[in-house]
């Protein structure tokens, strides 16, 4: 099969801008990370013919200027909005409300995770002209082939538009079965400087990538039931470890953190990734999310393989405490798998992350707290294990127990963008539980940032360590009254600490923001050292 960015007629086609918008809880160096959907379709596109422009709305503090600024310069073919569901929506929203003011002609094309779940409120939003739902690679080549030459948007598959003002969708488009067909991403397109975050355990300069789409089980909260159809597909293991070493070479970096779903999912493929890092001798850091039942089956001596070979870093997603609740989600994994696990864990020098979430239906509040003492158990019988902040579970588009909590609990959805945009994991809303519930629920999420010293020190500035790690050794020992006597009732500092939160990842976020501003340009191929 021949795909659009191998044709070999290139010339300057016109113009393309992908916007990259804020997702809400944006910290340079702890998680603005590289904006991946955005480089990805940026490097087809750039492959085809088209010039791109990647704006992200991360790295600066003139964004709607921006926009129009790039418009103004030279009007593109058509503007990209890549987003999620949740905050990632109002930035979107955002630079289309700055792209109708300078051109209100000029399409709006909306692509990603939510306009693929949502496509019917993406599109009928009149700030969206054009849905892309699915992968976007060869879908988006085509559609701006189709409308530079002003052709017909029926003959573009996997899109959705407007025909006097009713919606429109064609039929999709299949997955890419190889993904090694999909180039690299073309770094050159952003200012890398930007994107070095660090490694939680070390402090390591790191960067993102991705070896893998999709997933095969059915856990009902994953959005990759419906976005991904249960598919699971994956780079080989030559060109995963190349991109690895391509990003290590010329970037200088020590840490990488794989963003896939499902990396482990081919144990063939895990093995020899170790075998080639191993044969590169690379003295690095890998970072990347594992499910408990893959480290279950393995040996002592496969777990110190993927050690050596630099996976130093598994971020697990637990999801509960309560045996009920993992039964019920099908998350297919038991709490004594994840104790076995643990303690083999603590004979290595892995460091393994556990993420939890609270509020799923039916949920009560000795579950709850089942989550909350696990969590504790895990970190005192394993020195190297760590623990996120409980989530608080949001039933998202495309996964069962969205469709459960609108069939089952009557749950009203947003039927609109705006409205999208204010639903996400840092808000209850749900209705299935009680206000009791909700509010313990709520209060869980903002303690639990104090349950691993590590994480939390990993969010202080050098400036204020010595102060914010005093106040936390007072608080941490308050907390750990409250959860022995179980007294969450009358909790005051609750909204404190929100607040402190917020503002402190404002202000340390503006202020790098205010210091790469007024830095001399880092050249695009300098290393993590010198622009870190």
């Amino acid at each position: 099969m021949n795909y659009p960015w191998e044709r070999s007629s290139q010339k300057d086609l016109g113009k393309v801008l992908l916007i990259y918008p804020i997702t809400g809880m944006d910290v340079f160096g702890i998680n603005v990370g590289l904006p991946l959907s955005c480089l990805y379709l940026g490097t087809v596109l750039e492959r085809a013919g088209y010039r791109v422009e990647i704006l992200d709305e991360r790295i600066t503090t003139t964004f709607e200027e921006d926009v129009a600024a790039s418009i103004r310069q030279e009007n593109p073919l058509l503007v990209g909005i890549s987003s999620m569901t949740g905050m990632q929506i109002r930035g979107g929203l955002k630079a289309a409300r700055a792209v109708r003011r300078v051109d209100p002609d000029l399409p709006i094309v909306w692509g990603g995770v939510h306009p693929s779940l949502c496509p019917d409120s993406t599109l009928k939003d009149p700030l969206c002209d054009i849905v892309v739902v699915g992968e976007g690679e060869i879908t988006l080549i085509e559609l701006t082939d189709c409308l530079r030459r002003g052709g017909d948007l029926t003959s573009v598959a996997g899109v959705g538009y407007k025909v006097d003002g009713k919606l429109k969708f064609n039929p999709g488009r299949p997955m890419i079965e190889d993904l090694d067909v999909i180039p690299r991403p073309n770094y050159d397109l952003i200012e890398m400087e930007h994107y070095f975050t660090r490694a939680p355990s070390t402090g390591e300069a790191q960067l993102q990538i991705v070896t893998s789409r999709g997933c095969p089980f059915d856990c009902e909260f994953c959005y990759n039931l419906k976005f991904n159809e249960r598919r699971f597909r994956y780079h080989s293991a030559e060109r995963a470890v190349s991109d690895i070493v391509y990003l290590v070479e010329r970037f200088g970096v020590s840490a990488i953190f794989i963003e896939d779903d499902y990396f482990f999912g081919h144990p063939g493929r895990v093995k020899k990734i170790c075998d080639l890092l191993l044969r590169e001798k690379l003295d690095l850091l890998v970072q990347v999310p594992c499910r408990i039942d893959y480290l279950y089956r393995q040996s002592e001596e496969m777990i110190d393989k993927l050690y050596r070979a630099g996976f130093k870093e598994l971020w697990i997603g637990v999801e509960s405490g309560s045996p009920e609740r993992l039964k019920e989600i099908l998350k297919r994994t038991t709490l004594d798998q994840v104790r076995q696990v643990n303690q083999m864990m603590s004979h290595s020098n892995v460091y393994v992350k556990y993420g939890f979430m609270a509020g799923f239906p039916k949920e009560q509040r000795r579950e709850t707290l089942q989550t909350v003492d696990f969590m504790f158990e895990l970190l005192s019988t394993n020195p190297n294990a760590g623990t996120a902040p409980v989530a608080i579970y949001t039933p998202y588009p495309g996964t069962t127990l969205y469709d459960k909590a609108r069939l089952v609990y009557g749950m009203e959805f947003p039927d609109t963008l705006e409205g999208w945009s204010h639903f996400h994991f840092g808000e209850n809303n749900n209705p299935f539980l009680s206000p009791r519930q909700k509010k313990f629920i709520s209060k869980i999420n903002v303690v639990s940032r104090f349950f691993e010293r590590r994480a939390f020190e990993r969010f202080c500035d050098n400036r204020f360590k010595p102060l914010l790690m005093g106040i936390y050794n007072l608080y941490y020992r308050y907390l750990r009254l409250r959860l022995r006597w179980r007294f969450f009732e009358f909790m005051p500092e609750i909204p404190l600490i929100r607040l402190m939160e917020k503002l402190y990842i404002q202000l340390l976020h503006r202020a790098q923001l205010s210091k790469l501003s007024e830095a001399p340009r880092v050249g695009r191929k300098s290393s993590a050292v010198e622009a870190s």
